[in-house]
């Protein structure tokens, strides 16, 4: 499912202070392994995720209990730094991100010993605040998750045995749901998403053997699907997708002449084949913390025994950089909720569909701005059309979206994508001075008919009364005022480039007219959106015409719409 925009910044909030003195970065060669800063705290099996350019390492194991500490590894600074430590003391669980909230889920807690538990809570580093959520129907150990589409998928793990069963959580509404389960029961195997479809390779099964078993999960089917087995079984390893790669390194055998596993695996989704003989990695080592930035596997700590409070714990921070591949473009169009258009113009949302598109999937962040300029760059991934830089709102191995720059040129123009350093080739796509499109996503199609995205003042929905679940809706009635948005409209006055946050009224340049019911409205405003931009929006009297679904037409500079759409009109 394409990644439409909703046009939400984050709060301009800061993390946590770092005191450390800036170190030199970690800048391993493709293909290669290298050591970051220790960790202030040795651990095993801790929580682990990135956020931006921080990983967070939260719990774990130590020698004789589970913390809850909690240490910041700043990845551009090789720095590290601490934030508020996790409530309930854990180990052995999982741990995901979903809109810069890190969620720590199940593990094991000490009661008279390891006792899986059901606890979730949630750490918001903007405000280094811990919360309470919704327990798990189960409690479950050894476990890890993976996310897709925000949702967070926590599957196997151990309980008296190694479960086969996958849980769903919704972090929006707070609720939990079981999907189908795993083929093969297991513990701690190696969790990642490639493309769009949710890997689980190797880890350990009931008889205690470690297992080969590799699946991979699609959310649409709700289904499993037995994939090409792991070279060599492992569990409780270091893993991480990257460009549509799942990696799994070291970890534990306990069908091989030793305990520990310095190798490294890599799993492909594309050819459903794995690649061995790999580097290794220079410390081998069970249960670490991994989470991926920059299109690097980060790997934290981890310990030489899967006893819990046995064996030696460490401080480790490997890191491992994939051998790189180019990006590759296989498609762009305007922005699919605003009319998914061939064409597009300055000032106008595009979407970029290919391979190796970036090495993370994450939007931008108020701290991604310098002031009120969106970055033209988010984790490396860079887009230019026709030699000028856009802004990113949005990046992922198979998607990007960019913000086209109002100094882009017209005509027949290249966009180029630049990924970890490396360009694309050149993709073509007209621009035109206007390529307008009104916001009208699928979820606005009722029983065929599409509806422009119309507002009241109050936010309620221009919309036949109860017509899509969850949305207060009503329809509209001659002399209403109503909001509608818009993408690709021009330049306004005063000018207000593309990538800035619009702070000032403005107006759009050039002639706008816009009916309904063939009937033209008065407008009360259209221009720039204040607080966003690239999004335009317009205030619209609904003049006199009959109920019922009256079709919405408009001419900007000339070009008439390309889209379908109607308003609900009311007596």
């Amino acid at each position: 499912m394409p990644r439409t925009f909703v046009f939400l910044l984050s709060a301009l909030l800061g993390l946590s202070s770092r005191a450390a003195q800036a170190q030199a970065p970690v800048s391993p060669s493709p293909n290669s392994w290298s050591v970051g800063a220790p960790m202030p705290t040795a651990r095993g099996f801790s929580f682990t995720g990135a956020i931006g350019t921080d990983i967070y390492v939260i719990g774990g194991e130590t020698n004789s209990t589970a913390i809850g500490v909690n240490e910041i590894y700043d990845t551009a600074t090789n720095t590290w730094s601490t934030g508020a430590s996790m409530p309930t003391p854990r180990f052995a669980g999982a741990s995901a991100v979903v809109n810069g909230v890190l969620y720590a889920i199940g593990g094991a807690a000490i009661v008279n010993g390891p006792v899986a538990v059901n606890v979730v809570e949630a750490y918001d580093p903007a405000t280094d605040t811990w919360s309470t959520k919704s327990p798990m129907p189960i409690a479950t150990d050894s476990v890890y998750a993976a996310v897709e589409n925000s949702i967070i998928y926590v599957i196997g793990g151990y309980n008296s045995a190694r479960l086969a069963t996958v849980l769903a959580y919704d972090p929006a509404n707070d609720t939990w749901s079981v999907v189908a389960p795993l083929n093969v029961g297991k513990s701690t195997p190696a969790v990642g998403l490639v493309g769009s479809m949710i890997i689980a390779a190797g880890g350990q099964t009931n008889s205690g053997a470690v297992t080969t078993d590799n699946e991979g999960y699609n959310a649409a089917t709700n289904s499993w699907t037995t994939l090409a087995p792991l070279p060599t079984a492992r569990e409780t390893g270091c893993f991480g997708a990257v460009a549509d790669i799942l990696y799994f390194a070291s970890g534990h055998n306990v069908n091989s002449p030793g305990p520990l596993l310095s190798t490294m695996d890599a799993y492909n989704a594309a050819t459903n084949s794995w690649t061995s003989g790999l580097p290794s990695i220079p410390y081998a080592v069970i249960g670490p913390g991994s989470a991926i930035v920059g299109g690097n596997l980060y790997c934290f700590g981890g310990s030489n025994s899967d006893h819990p409070f046995q064996g030696n714990i460490f401080n480790y921070v490997q890191v491992y950089a994939p051998a790189l591949q180019p990006p590759s473009i296989g498609g762009v169009v305007s922005a699919s909720a605003f009319g998914e258009l061939a064409a597009a113009s300055p000032g106008s949302w595009i979407e970029i569909y290919g391979s190796n598109l970036a090495d993370e999937t994450r939007g931008w962040t108020g701290s991604d701005f310098t002031g009120i300029n969106a970055p033209t760059s988010l984790s490396g991934t860079s887009v230019t059309v026709g030699g000028q830089a856009a802004f990113i709102d949005y990046i992922s191995p198979g998607q990007v979206n960019a913000l086209i720059p109002s100094n882009a040129p017209t005509g027949v123009q290249q966009i180029v994508l630049t990924a970890a350093g490396l360009a694309s080739a050149p993709f073509n796509m007209t621009i035109n001075a206007v390529s307008p499109g009104l916001l009208s996503p699928p979820n606005f199609n009722v029983g065929g008919i599409q509806y422009a995205v119309a507002q009241f003042g109050d936010g309620t929905y221009v919309l036949p009364t109860g017509a899509i679940s969850g949305i207060t809706s009503q329809p509209a009635k001659p002399g209403d005022i109503i909001v509608i948005y818009g993408v690709g409209f021009g330049p306004v006055t005063p000018d207000i480039p593309a990538g800035q946050l619009v702070g000032q009224a403005n107006s759009l340049a050039t002639g706008f007219h816009i009916s309904i019911g063939g009937v033209e409205c008065q407008v009360q405003y259209d221009g720039l959106a204040p607080s966003f931009t690239g999004l335009y929006q317009f205030n619209i009297t609904v003049p006199p015409v009959a109920s019922g679904n009256q079709p919405l037409t408009f001419t900007v500079d000339g070009v008439n719409n390309a889209q379908t759409l109607f308003v609900a009109i009311g007596g």
